[in-house]
């Protein structure tokens, strides 16, 4: 056995290896499992109930309004026991009986004095705590916020943070995806660019957006502020921040996805979200606006640039030449539906902890957009660049058999006439339109199920599956028909051809190669009849 047979074979050895594997796993993890059984019931944690509700008015409050919650405290176990809820925008105080157990305000020394983010509240229960009354005084730091249902829990503090560690684990570790995805992103294309080998900072942009995203997210979730609660503020800003921050990479990403003059569009989108982004600052620090009510300029950013995109990308969708961003086009459909989702989840629900789609779907893009990279590495060498159709390396690849044609095929080639008196009279950009305009005459014509390509630099050739004579002749009337109403619209350059075709049914014995020659031979000599004619 050579080298290159015992090579595939080891890799077919090592992927029905990796599959049988998984296919154990999966069976395992679904239909087997061990028996356990509890002599003893969990401490879990649990929500008071049985509290009643005040509403005050008060004109010295934020917003207005302050809100007193009052319970009796039972509690069975006091080890490791506390009483955790999470305020969302609210100032709080916390009475045990009439002593001050808790306190949560902005420093006097603050700068943006109304600004109190999301916080857990978690103050310790002890032995002599059992029958207190608990009284919980909440103050609106700003009005959207004032109707936003209370949890009270008590138990653990093990159990508080595992519960809510649980419930956040998704987004943390999407998030935690996004951070790392997007710092070795940037980190490869710095690299690329600083050894010039690379100039293009697209991918780049990509990857800030990424990081942004994921400290967006990441920030979002109600298990960080129990690693945050020293400073919730910090974590408040960072949220906010990196949404806003996000938009710019995004959109000048965006902007290498089109063609002029819509990518000039996008670069103005990426300047005007700077703008909106210093604006919102601007607000926070001068005490204009917090970040929390300029949140609403966030989602109208989202839903611009959605909007703009699809607009632009289905206009781009109809161009032929821009095959990148029509392939893009698709893959970041899925983002838009996934952040769409994300949106309305927030509106209905009132919170963002917990929504993952945007996380989810821009993952899976990422992916599928780097495995389209990766088909394109070897698209590329098969590929005319101008044209979009495949090229000489890939019709030479076609025809590298001696084997005898049996199934019923068509070869045809196509040369273009007068093109090099157009490119020294018109100049060279005439005649590649007129290669370009050619080119798209024969994609519209011929069914992709069959294979064009640019052959040379005039020159193209076709190879029809299943051909009959009628059929043929059929895309031969189309073609001529499209090339005569392409010149009668008064476009230039004017587009002349000749043409030579062959059936397999011919030449039953000939192989693809001496049926290309055929081919060849007679669009040599439709070409020289059509000179003849011209002379005429």
């Amino acid at each position: 056995m050579n080298r290159k047979k015992l090579q595939k074979t080891t890799i077919r050895f090592y992927a029905a290896t990796v599959l049988l594997f998984l296919i154990f796993f999966l069976y395992t993890g679904v239909f087997e499992n061990v028996s356990i059984q509890f002599t003893r019931t969990p401490r879990t944690c649990y929500t008071v109930s049985d509290y009643t509700e005040e509403e005050l008015h008060d004109s010295s409050a934020p917003a207005g309004i302050r809100k007193k919650y009052r319970w009796i405290l039972k509690v069975d176990e006091t080890n490791d026991t506390a009483l955790a809820f999470y305020f969302v925008h609210h100032y709080a105080e916390v009475y045990f009986d009439d002593e001050l157990v808790y306190r949560l305000t902005p420093k006097s020394t603050n700068i943006f004095k109304k600004n109190i983010s999301s916080n857990w509240v978690i103050i310790p229960i002890y032995k002599e705590d059992n029958g207190k009354e608990v009284r919980v005084v909440a103050t609106p730091a700003f009005k959207n916020v004032i109707n936003r249902k209370m949890e009270f829990q008590i138990g653990s503090l093990y159990d508080l943070y595992h519960t809510q560690l649980e419930k956040d684990m998704p987004q943390l570790f999407l998030s935690a995806c996004c951070l790392v995805l997007g710092f070795f992103i940037m980190i490869i294309q710095l690299f690329l660019i600083l050894q010039k080998r690379l100039q293009n900072w697209n991918v780049f942009y990509l990857g800030n957006f990424t990081v942004f995203l994921g400290l967006w997210k990441i920030s979002d979730t109600r298990f960080s502020p129990f690693l945050f609660n020293g400073n919730p503020l910090l974590l408040g800003y960072l949220t906010i921040g990196a949404l806003f921050l996000s938009f710019i990479p995004l959109t000048l990403y965006l902007a290498n996805l089109f063609d002029p003059p819509h990518d000039s569009h996008m670069l103005m989108v990426s300047l005007v979200s700077s703008v909106c982004a210093i604006f919102v600052l601007a607000c926070q620090v001068f005490n204009i606006a917090a970040f929390k009510p300029t949140l609403l300029l966030g989602h109208l950013l989202i839903l611009i640039v959605t909007l703009l995109f699809l607009y632009f990308g289905f206009r781009q969708k109809k161009s032929k030449t821009n095959f990148r961003a029509r392939k893009n086009f698709h893959l970041f459909l899925l983002l838009i539906f996934g952040v769409i989702l994300d949106l309305t989840s927030y509106y209905i629900k009132g919170s963002s902890s917990g929504l993952v789609f945007s996380l989810l779907t821009f993952l899976i893009y990422t992916l599928l957009l780097f495995v389209n990279n990766l088909l394109d590495i070897n698209r590329k060498a098969y590929t005319d660049i101008h044209t979009g159709l495949f090229n000489r390396s890939r019709w030479n690849n076609l025809l590298n058999t001696n084997i005898s044609v049996t199934s019923p095929i068509c070869m045809m080639m196509f040369d273009l006439n007068r093109l090099k008196a157009v490119n020294d009279t018109l100049g060279h950009s005439a005649g590649d339109k007129m290669i370009l305009n050619f080119s798209n005459i024969l994609r519209n014509v011929i069914p992709p199920t069959n294979t064009i390509c640019r052959w040379g630099g005039d020159e193209f050739t076709v190879l029809i599956t299943d051909a009959k004579e009628d059929i043929i002749c059929q895309y031969l009337e189309n073609i001529s028909k499209a090339v005569c109403a392409y010149n009668d619209s008064g476009e230039k350059p004017e587009i002349y051809y000749a043409v030579g075709y062959v059936l397999s049914t011919e030449f039953p014995t000939l192989s693809p190669k001496e049926l290309f020659q055929k081919a060849d031979e007679r669009m040599y000599q439709n070409k020289k009849e059509c000179y003849q004619n011209q002379l005429k």
